[in-house]
């Protein structure tokens, strides 16, 4: 698991502490962790193609 420290302003403090009340959760922290949840990444080689790149 990977640690992060962030330094939130105070405009994205409220957001997130709004977030934690409004889902009636118990840390900042579990906050950021769910609304992170929403998105998704997709990681693909920039210099490969998808033939090369899943070849065994």
């Amino acid at each position: 698991m990977a640690k992060i420290q962030l330094d939130l302003s105070k405009d994205e403090d409220k957001i997130v502490e709004v977030y934690k009340l409004v889902h009636d959760l118990k840390t900042k922290q579990e906050a950021i962790k769910q609304m992170i949840r929403y998105f998704e990444a997709d990681i693909k080689p920039k210099k490969l193609n998808n033939k090369d790149y899943f070849q065994v």
